[in-house]
């Protein structure tokens, strides 16, 4: 069995997340200097518990304001939380976290239920907003602050260069593909991000989800990771060869397949089919006439 906490140097431990990190759990980082600090609070109670009465957690730092990353916060209410710039207001407020998640009306009661009941969430203030290139000296480890938009706009990675270590989080790599589906990600930038993240060279990459550790270059695992956007906009643009409504659109689950039911991943569907939609409409490759949409 693989352990649950891996050291990858003294200093710098991952957390293997539940159910191998897979959502709604993530993996966490544990960097072991500074009072210790937490990077994200979705991978597993137990280990976190362990890690904060016999190590101490003197901040949690978020890569970005998801659910499966601040899943446990809410067990941690005296830690200092620190986020990205831009992240940090959906972690201070409900009302900014609906905003950024583009809930929309149809979704708008039960997002909150669910963020509320199901993960836990609680407005948190933030201690320190963290800006892009900024150097964080967390005791003896020097870290280079990378904000890379795309996933969401203040979406953190962390760059250990003395080590050769670098965290992309949910730049993860997966065989799902990217995220960008909420109100102010972007596919374009996430692949912008994403090329950047692979041109780092580091020695060994982190990520937030199913396999932690990526050792060497990672630019083939990335363009592959990449083109899950293409194949998603390929599919959809062969469904509208004739005209489809949302709710066609939504049921076809082109994204999550159609094992996955329920309002959730209706959420999820459209949150990712508009973005498409939008850039398709932006081009002048599909029309919506009446409530339905077809490629031209």
């Amino acid at each position: 069995m693989q352990p649950m906490i891996e050291k990858i140097t003294s200093d710098i431990w991952l957390l293997t997340g539940k159910r191998k990190g897979r959502y709604p759990h993530s993996h966490s980082l544990y960097l072991r200097a500074g009072g210790g600090v937490l990077v994200d609070c979705g991978s597993n109670w137990s280990e976190i518990e362990t890690l904060a009465e016999q190590e101490g957690i003197a901040a949690v730092l978020m890569s970005h304001y998801h659910e499966d990353h601040f899943l446990y916060l809410h067990r941690l209410p005296e830690t200092e939380v620190w986020a990205s710039l831009a992240d940090a207001p959906a972690l201070e407020s409900m009302d900014a976290l609906e905003d950024c998640a583009r809930a929309g009306t149809n979704w708008a009661r039960s997002f909150r239920r669910i963020m509320q009941k199901r993960f836990n969430y609680r407005p948190r203030p933030v201690a320190r907003r963290i800006q892009h290139g900024e150097n964080l000296s967390i005791g003896n480890l020097q870290v280079e602050a990378i904000v890379a938009p795309g996933h969401t706009p203040g979406h953190l990675c962390l760059h250990f260069p003395a080590e050769g270590i670098l965290f992309l989080g949910d730049y993860d790599l997966t065989d799902f593909g990217p995220w960008y589906g909420d109100r102010r990600s972007s596919m374009e930038q996430f692949r912008t991000s994403g090329a950047m993240l692979a041109d780092i060279g580091a020695k060994i990459n982190v990520v937030s989800h199913q396999q932690a550790i990526h050792r060497g270059d990672i630019h083939q695992q990335m363009t592959t990771y990449l083109q899950h956007i293409d194949r998603r906009e390929e599919a959809l643009c062969a469904f509208l060869r004739r005209p489809r409504s949302k709710e066609e659109i939504i049921a076809r689950r082109i994204v999550f397949g159609e094992q996955c039911r329920g309002a959730w991943f209706d959420y999820g569907e459209w949150a990712l089919m508009s973005k498409h939609l939008e850039k398709l409409m932006q081009s002048g490759e599909v029309i919506e006439l009446e409530g339905h949409y077809q490629c031209l």
